[in-house]
């Protein structure tokens, strides 16, 4: 071979080894072309797991893994199309970015593709459920008289809890720790007032065990000085602080804070461990405590936040052009779900381009709904298809 040509063939393979080299090494470390930016950059990654597992992954119109969890890896930084299907369930549908060098979580909450169960056939003048979404209360018309019954969603039966509430009982509702079950009654000749029986006997509350019941705040006392509604400590002279002039009322606490609000819906945060008390910028008139954190759900009836008493960091998620009649965690705390008028939705607490909502019942007349502590159920009193009653959706199978 002559002597050039093998020289020519020596520096092609220099030329190859010299671009080639860093090339494959580049590759080999993660590094891309990204065509859209002519650029060399790190590739990234997307880490998917479901609630429950093993959906399809599709992501750009490509099926990628047939179940998850999964991790699709040495992805081009850029924006993705993540399509979540499992037979069964909802579909989960996300636009999601990938950074250079960096991995995206994403853990979806799937829910059941299942039309609502009748539990029973009933109309109500007024429905209560407990926080376990396991009983539900009704107030029925039976004739000229008035009855309490409750409705266990486990077994299916109902019980009469008392029949003589009178026939001017116009709403129930249950105490804050739901030993008790709070009744209004209005009359044309009198103003609305109150009664209390048992939640699991129906014996009448006396007036003490009533002012018992309903006092959400026993560890404080309130009086109003005229010119100020002082704050003390049950029991003593302790001064905790000075409110402005207002009926208060304990729209929510635990076993760590309480929400005070006045008559102008005004919120104020209550530390029990430190005995303050400091106004905060939420909503009051609904509001739901997430179960494994310490976090708040708020909404005014249209817009949804998230609180964190701890921090002071509000949160938007939502807003809603239909007036939101109740809202709720989901047991994972993932998702919060809330009803309107017509439907329950389901939205999740992270937001990649969007929140993912799932519309979980539709086309109905809703009054109020509970879901359950397991996350595997919703129980809703409402219309469907021209059928009032307790009302029961699977959230998973």
């Amino acid at each position: 071979m002559h002597r050039r040509v093998r020289n020519g063939i020596f520096f092609v393979f220099v030329t190859i080894f010299v671009i080639g080299a860093p090339i494959i090494v580049l590759y080999t470390a993660g590094y891309r072309l990204n065509i859209s930016t002519w650029r060399v950059q790190r590739t990234g990654v997307i880490a998917i797991s479901t609630l429950p597992r093993g959906a399809s992954v599709t992501m750009n119109n490509a099926l990628i893994a047939d179940k998850t969890p999964y991790v699709a890896q040495r992805l081009t930084p850029g924006d993705y199309d993540v399509l979540l299907q499992k037979s069964g369930y909802r579909s989960w549908n996300q636009h999601v970015s990938v950074g250079s060098g960096s991995t995206t979580y994403i853990t979806a909450l799937l829910f059941s593709d299942t039309k609502p169960e009748l539990l029973l056939e009933e109309n109500a003048l007024s429905v209560v459920g407990d926080k376990s979404g396991r009983f539900v209360y009704l107030l029925v018309a039976n004739g000229d008289t008035h009855e309490v019954w409750r409705y266990d969603t486990v077994t299916r039966l109902q019980r009469l809890v008392n029949d003589s509430v009178g026939n001017t009982t116009s709403s129930i509702a249950l105490n804050a720790d739901e030993s008790a079950l709070i009744i209004q009654q209005d009359s044309q000749r009198a103003p609305t007032s109150e009664i209390g029986i048992s939640a699991d006997t129906g014996t009448p509350l006396s007036a003490t065990e009533l002012a018992n019941a309903t006092n959400a705040l026993p560890e404080y006392s309130f009086f109003d000085n005229g010119s100020n509604v002082e704050m003390r400590l049950a029991g003593t002279d302790t001064l905790v602080t000075l409110l402005p002039p207002s009926t208060y009322t304990v729209a929510f606490r635990n076993s760590s804070i309480a929400i005070l609000k006045d008559t102008r819906n005004r919120a104020y945060l209550v530390d029990f461990k430190t005995d303050t008390v400091t106004q905060v910028d939420l909503p009051t008139p609904l509001l739901s405590e997430s179960s494994t954190e310490s976090l708040v759900a708020a909404s005014d009836g249209n817009e949804i936040d998230v609180y964190d008493p701890q921090t002071g960091e509000r949160t938007f998620v939502a807003r809603q052009s239909d007036p939101i009649l109740a809202l709720a965690w989901h047991s994972s705390d993932r998702a919060l779900l809330f009803a309107t008028g017509s439907k329950i939705v389901a939205i999740e607490r992270d937001k990649y381009e969007t929140r993912e909502t799932t519309t979980l019942v539709d086309n109905a007349s809703i009054v109020n709904m509970w879901p359950d502590t397991t996350g595997k159920s919703l129980t809703f009193f409402g219309t469907v298809n021209g059928i009032t009653g307790i009302w029961k959706v699977a959230l998973t199978q």
